[in-house]
């Protein structure tokens, strides 16, 4: 590969530490791997020497990958030491490339002791942290509460009073939840709160050296500069029209009172608040004689800068000394949050702490507690002679402080690219980069070195035009965190492409009328957008263009474009529908919309049914989808039967009291879900879901509906869902179904895993953030005139790492509520961070091109519009965008009065790298369609051909070859192998069990536990049991009471059993279980199983000899209760709580589970290499362990 000068600094430059900055396209990883392979290759450095980080384990992936090919090339070459690099490749496995918290678990791990880590720790699931999140949160509040003495107040009391709102305290505890989540990523986050509550007792002169008041001031500047230029321009227009002398010389007066007020603040906030309170406006003098457009366009511009000097007025009219006497007394409230967020982190640690988990900021707080023992961190540096980071944009200041204790003076390579930063959502903080960025010298001998790579080996000219284009107009240190100057824009470094291709931009103006023909009056915006672009697609794919890559003209495929968005959210779906409907092939992975899919929903409804009968809207949803196949009048039928009351009690009643056909359905449909029931009871999740979807035929379903690929994937993302959940901590079907609440809740993992590979031809739809690090030769920018989301303003207080805590100012006896200077200061800096978080993102957008960029948007009042975006373009206009589309148009159109060419149908503005065109809804929806075109779809609808209908009907007439093995599923649990056997004998079928109780306040009348829950219930305490604990205590019969009772409450306490159900355990059956001469060989055994679920491949005819295909085994699945080792063979133990009563009733006991647990016997040998030596059937009820023969 040819390497670029500044690109061979960057991989040849040595004992230094070095910034990279890559802009889009510019080769960061290939470069990457490049200056690694060097180092190993041509210093002799081992792989394990080298510590190279980045943030996904994906991109890890990645690295070691390309790492592991380009030394793999080495071995080709003549002179090269292929032992050494041989044994490289091989240590590529353990060698530490991996992510930033990969790399703390290990080193937490390894010095577990100094980080006071028990080393067996395990990483919390994200929701199910979440839950525990709530949990610490319900048990804090309830203590809290509890507190409150009857006729007084404690800090927690007040709290509450000031911060919940009308019905309950949720508003509380989401600020609880958001300050402790603020305060993980601080390195020192007491250091951090005392600093942020001192700034409440800041005197007037104190303030502005303080952060609130620097940041004011710059606030103040940006307002103040803004109405400045906007006078000066009406100015400037007065001075160069005819007629207007008169008003030129009042708006002299005004801007030269505005600038006066500039001035002032040189001297002070006093003195400033003086001049700016002096300014006033007089009555606009204009020349509409003279010019009547002009004279407008000079109002319009006087009006903005008024209304910026008014704003002024209006949020600065109060004293200094009183805007600090209101955050004087909110200081007392602000002590008491961080105390009441302290007491929530110990009690969150705690439950974490039950279960030996930790979460990502765990690890990396115990992380940097660790290196701040200066001989463990001085080891940690000895290891590694260089240390890499990548992504260096998307670090936060924690991330940051581990770091600089880990890397020498000279060894440390950061890579990324600030324009880029698009996680602070996240809470990565972009400032980091921008303080190297700015502080790194570019002088070579200095010891930190700034790179700076900007040619784009991505995009053609074209693209890199139009980008280069917006973001030297709008990208600035101020907005978007860093100037977009010589060393940021972009510079091509293709040496090959075809004709120049312009930028485009499409501006639809969604505005109605009296004339607008209906149907495009009352269609959707969005829709409106969607068929826009599906028509640009279809007008471009099958035409040739240029592909960089290859070097040579092909046609353009759908495969070849990228639809991009800011959010999916009400979008995505739309758009893949009308591609769809249009004939354009498209790919949407769900996103933010998975859990609001069709089959999603259905599954959702099933389990929360099968957990809870009583719940009409699962109960109606499941009872009218295919799995209950209940029509609309059968339902209304019900209903009628009983009109008042839940929906629930209807069914009962009418399946209850009613004997005709509807009622056998109801009944046949209960008994479902009460074999349902029971097998969520015994069942894993993730075995239970599959066995629910093959039980209810609902996967093979939605496989034959539109889109059925996708809509089977999405269940088996739901099951891969209950995969991680059965790895938690957490067990249940009432605790799974909160698990995937609380994903839906915090969008955890939402999008599920694509079904389609990269060479599929189908256009893709994704975010913006998914498309990071993808290329398109075609990408389509949509929703662009969509609004910036500015939802801050509605929280109660803001923290932020700076400006510390930032509250609304609120006095419970005034009833009075309001912001404070502090929090009005922070909105603004939060508005001004976020705003540069969305020119990132289009910045991002914009280089995902690479030969065509298509921008698309919509407005509803072009004509306003146009003004806007002819405006100044300065820093306060660029503030007061509302959209991506808004910051295009004024970069093109800033100080210019725009001439649009063309005819009514399409206009078209021509610029140097854009073509923008404008177009009405209806002209939109016309585009490119021609009656010539509507003739030729309709010819193509025209009969099917001969060849056609003859393989139609060769596909109608098939018949499955295997037939008759549909009579036997290809997989059975063991107790349905042993009913298959009782029915081929004759002996009918076992009742299903009785549904499991619901909680009493869920009924009116709680009906009496059965036999059966009993037996699950004391079943499952004994697979609960902790065995170390009984070990300990099982030959002191009091010691041994005590455990099994606090063993029955913590399954109660940890919602795991229903009280009532726990309450029918008889612990005196366990006692005698585990002092029994079998108790105590189980105790004695070193290997002890329990819960063992298997799949085992077993021949049917064992079961039933007259099954006639000899060459289909049976999978069969069960789950062993227990076994244990001894002397090299296993005892298997079978718990039931049957009873007998007498000889023959024994024997008729033993012979109907003697099929089963011989089942299990063979299956746990043949799949463990170890031979049963015994058979025990455990009646643990009657006290007896009985062994069985074969």
């Amino acid at each position: 590969m040819r390497w670029t000068e500044d690109q061979l600094r960057a991989i040849e430059t040595r004992k230094k530490n070095l910034l990279v900055s890559a802009a889009a396209g510019s080769g960061k990883t290939a470069l990457l791997i490049e200056r690694i392979r060097r180092i190993v290759v041509e210093e002799k450095t081992s792989v394990d020497a080298l510590l190279v980080l980045t943030f996904t384990r994906s991109a890890a992936a990645e690295m070691k990958e390309r790492l592991s090919a380009a030394l793999m090339a080495e071995l080709e070459k003549e002179d090269v030491d292929s032992d050494f690099v041989i044994a490289q490749i091989s240590r590529l496995g353990a060698a530490s490339i991996s992510t930033l918290h990969a790399f703390c678990s290990r080193l937490v791990r390894d010095y577990f002791q100094e980080g006071g880590i028990d080393p067996e720790f395990k990483l919390g699931n994200e929701t199910e942290l979440s839950i525990m999140v709530q949990e610490a949160l319900e048990d804090l509040f309830e203590e809290k509460y509890q507190a409150v003495p009857a006729d007084g107040e404690t800090p927690f009391s007040r709290l509450v009073d000031m911060f919940t709102g009308n019905r309950d305290d949720r508003e509380l505890k989401s600020l609880v939840e958001n300050f402790h989540y603020f305060l993980v990523t601080q390195p020192d986050s007491e250091a951090w709160c005392a600093r942020a509550l001192s700034y409440f007792e800041l005197d007037a002169e104190g303030f502005w050296q303080s952060p609130w008041g620097r940041e004011l001031d710059s606030l103040i500047r940006t307002d103040m500069e803004g109405a400045y230029e906007l006078l000066e321009s009406a100015y400037a227009l007065c001075r160069d029209t005819e007629g207007f002398e008169k008003t030129a010389a009042q708006l002299q007066e005004d801007f030269f009172a505005v600038g006066l007020a500039i001035d002032a603040l040189e001297e002070g906030y006093d003195d400033f608040r003086n001049a700016l309170s002096g300014i006033r406006f007089a009555r606009y003098s204009g020349n509409k004689k003279a010019d009547g457009e002009t004279s407008d366009h000079i109002k319009d511009l006087r009006n903005e800068a008024k209304g910026i000097i008014q704003g002024l007025q209006k949020r600065l009219n109060l004293d200094i000394t009183e805007a600090l006497a209101q955050l004087a007394e909110m200081k007392r409230p602000m002590e008491d949050l961080v105390g009441l967020t302290r007491d929530f982190q110990k009690k969150y640690q705690l439950k974490k702490a039950e279960k030996n988990l930790l979460d990502f900021n765990d690890l990396e707080q115990s992380t940097l507690r660790i290196l701040e023992n200066p001989a463990i961190a001085a080891e940690v540096r000895e290891q590694y002679a260089y240390v890499f980071l990548d992504e260096y944009q998307d670090t936060n200041d924690m991330q940051e402080a581990i770091i600089k204790r880990i890397v020498r003076d000279d060894n440390y390579f950061m890579v990324g690219d600030v324009k880029q930063s698009i996680y602070r959502f996240r809470l990565a903080d972009p400032t980091i980069f921008i303080g190297k960025y700015r502080a790194f010298s570019q002088e070579t001998d200095a010891l930190n070195d700034l790179i700076t790579l900007s040619q784009n080996f991505r995009s053609c000219q074209g693209v890199v035009d139009g980008v280069n284009t917006v973001f030297e107009a709008i990208m600035s240190p101020a907005l978007g965190e860093i100037a977009y100057d010589e060393r940021a824009r972009l510079y091509k470094g293709l040496d090959n492409e075809g004709p120049y291709v312009k930028t485009q931009v499409h501006v639809i103006e969604n505005k109605t009328d009296e004339d607008t023909d209906p149907i495009v009056g009352e269609m959707p915006a969005v829709e409106m957008e969607a068929r826009f672009i599906a028509r640009e697609i279809q007008s471009r794919v099958g035409k040739p263009f240029y592909d960089t890559k290859t070097g040579e003209e092909r046609l353009l495929q759908y495969r070849d474009i990228g639809v991009l968005m800011r959010s999916v959210a009400g979008r995505g779906d739309v758009y893949a529908k009308i591609f769809s409907e249009l004939g354009i092939p498209a790919y949407f992975d769900g996103g933010e919309q998975y859990y609001e899919s069709m089959e999603i929903g259905v599954i959702m409804n099933l389990l929360n049914l099968i957990d809870n009968h009583h719940q009409d809207l699962p109960l109606l949803s499941v009872m009218t989808s295919p799995i209950g196949d209940f029509d609309t009048e059968e339902c209304t039928e019900i209903r009628l039967f009983q009109k008042e009351g839940s929906y629930y009690a209807a069914a009962e009643k009418y399946k209850d009291e009613r004997e005709d056909a509807l009622a056998a359905k109801l009944k046949a449909f209960y008994q479902r879900l009460d074999a349902w029931q029971w097998d969520s009871r015994v069942m894993d999740i993730e075995d239970f879901l599959w066995k629910l979807y093959l039980d209810t035929g609902y996967y093979h379903f939605v496989g034959a509906l539109p889109g059925g690929e996708q809509r089977q994937n999405n269940l088996r993302v739901l099951l891969k869902r209950a995969g991680d959940y059965k790895r938690s901590t957490l067990r249940g079907l009432f605790y799974f179904i909160r698990f995937i609440e609380r994903m839906k809740k915090h969008k955890y993992d939402l999008s599920p895993p694509g079904v389609l590979s990269e060479s599929e031809n189908v256009v893709r739809i994704m975010t913006i953030h998914k498309s990071k690090g993808l290329e398109f030769p075609v990408v389509f920018l949509s929703g662009t005139g969509k609004l910036f989301n500015k939802r801050t303003r509605n929280r109660d207080i803001l923290f932020h790492k700076d400006l510390g805590i930032c509250p609304d100012y609120i006095n419970l006896e005034l009833r009075a509520k309001m912001p404070t200077l502090a929090k009005n200061i922070c909105l603004e800096k939060n508005e001004m961070e976020t705003l540069s978080e969305e020119m990132r993102l289009l910045y991002v957008a914009m280089t995902r091109a690479r030969e065509s960029l298509v921008v698309v948007g919509m407005v509803k009042n072009l004509e306003s519009r146009l003004t806007a975006w002819s405006g100044p373009g300065d820093l306060y206009h660029l503030k007061k965008a509302g959209g991506l589309l808004d910051w295009i148009m004024q970069a093109l159109l800033r100080n210019s009065a725009p001439e649009i060419a063309g005819e009514e149908k399409r206009r078209h503005l021509s610029l140097p790298s854009y073509d923008v065109y404008f177009y009405t809804a209806e002209q939109s929806l016309k585009h490119h369609v021609s009656e010539d075109t509507v003739e030729e779809l309709m010819e193509e609808a025209q009969a099917p051909s001969e060849a056609m209908w003859q393989e139609v009907c060769r596909r109608l007439s098939y018949r499955y070859p295997f037939e008759g093995q549909q009579e036997l599923p290809g997989k059975m649990t063991v107790t349905e192998v042993k009913r298959l056997r009782i029915q081929a004998e004759a002996l009918g079928v076992p009742e299903i069990p009785e549904r499991v109780a619901l909680p009493s306040f869920m009924v009116a009348d709680a009906r009496e536990i059965t036999g059966a829950e009993k037996g699950t219930a004391l079943h499952f305490m004994m697979q609960s049991l902790p065995f170390d604990k009984l070990r300990a205590v099982a030959a002191d019969t009091g010691a041994l009471d005590g455990l099994l009772t606090e063993e029955r409450q913590r399954l109660v306490t940890e919602e795991l059993l229903l009280p009532e159900l726990a309450e029918t355990i008889d612990l005196e059956v366990i006692r005698r279980f585990f002092q029994s001469e079998l108790g105590r060989r189980m105790l004695a055994a070193e290997r002890v199983r329990r819960e063992v679920p298997f799949n085992y491949q077993y021949d049917p005819r064992k079961v039933l000899p007259d099954w006639q295909h000899a060459d289909t085994p049976l999978v069969v699945q069960g789950m062993i209760d227990c076994c244990f080792e001894e002397n090299g063979k296993w005892i298997l133990l079978d718990y039931k709580t049957d009873r007998y009563f007498g000889e023959a009733s024994r024997k008729q006991l033993i012979d109907q589970y003697r099929l089963q647990i011989n089942f299990y016997a063979e299956a746990l040998a043949n799949l463990t290499g170890m031979p049963v030596a015994e058979r025990i059937l455990c009646l643990v009820v009657m006290g007896e362990q009985i062994k069985v023969d074969r």
